[in-house]
Order: C-alpha cells, then sequence, then structure tokens
C-alpha cells in the first residue's frame, strides 16, 4: 500500500530514533567502559569519535546508494548491519575490537537518512512536512533518550548489554521494515564512483550547499562536544556523578529539544511542503 499512514509514519520515526540512538551509547558509559579494559578515560573517549567518524562515512559512502538501489532491500541491510555490528560490541573481548566494531556502528547508522527522503516521496504533498517533521523528531528523540537508556540498561545488566539488546532491536526493525515497506519503482543503474562524485557536483552546482554543510558540521561536532565533555566533566570531582546521574541529563536535554522540534514542525516544514 502507497502512502505515508499515521502507523507506518509512527514505524518509521521509532526506526530513526533507534538507529540514530546507537551512535551516542557509548558517551555517558565512558568512563565505565575504560574501567573495564583499563585504559584512562580519555581513551574511551575515542569511542565516540571513532563511532562519529564511521557515521560521516557511511553518509559519504552508504546514502547515496539510495539513489540507485531498492530501498525496501537496502534499509532492512544496513539495519541488519548495524545489529552485526553492536553484536561484535557486546561481545567485544579488547578495546581495539570494541573501538573498530563502534566504528562499523557508524558506518551502518545511517537508516534515518534513507527513511526521511523515502517518506518524502510516498507522502502525499500536503503531508509531507508533517511526515518529514515526525521522522525528524524521531531520530532526535532517540540521539538524547539513548543516553538515558544506556545508563539505566548498563547499571542493571552491565554495558555490554545495552549492545546486544541494541543489536536485537536492529533485527526485529529490519524485519518488520521489509514486511511493511511497498513495492518501490525500480531505478536508473548508475556506477558507483559517478554516484560519489555526483555528491561533489551537486556542492559546486549549487552555491547554498556548502555553507550549509559546514554549518551542519559545526553544529553537529559542537553537539558531540558537549555531551561528551560532559560525560568526562561529571564522573570527576567535584561531581563524581554515576552513570545513573549522567544518564538523566539526557532527559533534560530531551525536554529542551522537543520544543524545539515541535516549533519547527508547526512554523518551517509546511512551509516548505507547501
Amino acid at each position: 500500500m502507497q502512502g505515508m499512514t499515521p502507523a507506518r509514519t509512527a514505524l518509521f520515526a521509532i526506526a530513526a530514533g533507534l538507529a540514530v540512538g546507537n551512535l551516542y551509547l557509548a558517551q555517558p558509559l565512558i568512563r565505565v567502559i575504560a574501567q573495564a579494559f583499563g585504559v584512562p578515560s580519555s581513551g574511551a573517549g575515542m569511542l565516540v569519535t571513532a563511532t562519529q567518524v564511521g557515521y560521516a562515512l557511511g553518509i559519504f559512502l552508504v546514502v547515496p546508494l539510495g539513489d540507485v538501489l531498492d530501498r525496501r532491500t537496502l534499509i532492512p541491510g544496513v539495519l541488519c548491519g548495524a545489529a552485526v555490528m553492536l553484536l561484535g560490541a557486546a561481545t567485544a573481548p579488547t578495546y581495539a575490537t570494541l573501538l573498530a566494531s563502534l566504528a562499523g556502528v557508524g558506518l551502518t547508522t545511517v537508516s534515518a537518512q534513507l527513511l526521511a527522503p523515502l517518506a518524502s516521496e510516498l507522502a502525499e504533498p500536503e503531508q509531507r512536512g508533517r511526515v518529514v517533521g515526525t521522522i525528524s523528531a524521531g531520530g532526535l528523540t532517540g540521539i538524547l533518550l539513548s543516553r538515558t537508556v544506556s545508563v539505566v540498561v548498563a547499571d542493571l545488566f552491565g554495558w555490554r548489554a545495552i549492545y546486544a539488546g541494541a543489536a536485537v532491536a536492529a533485527l526485529v526493525l529490519a524485519t518488520v521494515l521489509r514486511m511493511t515497506l511497498p513495492p518501490l519503482a525500480r531505478r536508473g543503474h548508475i556506477p558507483y564512483p559517478r554516484l560519489l562524485a555526483s555528491v561533489f557536483a551537486t556542492v559546486r552546482q549549487h552555491p547554498a550547499v556548502a555553507p550549509t554543510l559546514a554549518i551542519c558540521a559545526v553544529n553537529f561536532a559542537v553537539f558531540s562536544l558537549f555531551w561528551t565533555a560532559l560525560t568526562v566533566l561529571l564522573s570527576v570531582p567535584p561531581f563524581s556523578y554515576d552513570t545513573g546521574r549522567i544518564g538523566l541529563f539526557g532527559l533534560a536535554g530531551l525536554d529542551g529539544d522537543h520544543g524545539g522540534c515541535a516549533v519547527h514542525r508547526r512554523s518551517r516544514l509546511p512551509r516548505l511542503a507547501d
């Protein structure tokens, strides 16, 4: 069935939130993971960096495939790849293995970037802004709520359990999306090197793209630096908070983020759809 029904929109938003949330599971657990592998907290911070580098590579190398491959197969496939990497993180015997696994998690955590354009195509013009806004809000919710979920699960079952649970969730989502995504029109074949080159061609052809990318990159860097540094700051004197308290800060961010998302959906997206 074509179109973005409320149920399908909710499914896409949940999938986007769970997928993007995988990027931030390690942030509030840096001290715990560092102690488990006997590395300094500053070294464990590389886990966050490796994940983000993998994510950037995934956006560049994987997301363009959505323009040429069947997304009904690609999106569940990417989720299955994320599940494998998450399982690798859950069972990592060494710090180096965990570092490589989390880089792989970042590389395969691009489902949201594939789901949002697909939803835009499936939605009717008058509902496109609301649908894309809902999916974007789901992704942003996953970014902030993942920290709280991460520490709660880690406190109850250990830090490895959060990655095992995320792997199961990714497999479930892959199955559900494969069963529920509608058949999509076949797309023309473009050689992969030319597909990647088209990204740079777009930057050259449209003057607004380069500064927009730069602004987004800076915003993303500041966001990641803030939450990673906050975790380290709160885990040492004079605060010395445990992981549970640190995770609660994600709820504070979630409240502020939802306000911004609501304004964004009401004010900007509907006009873009029009």
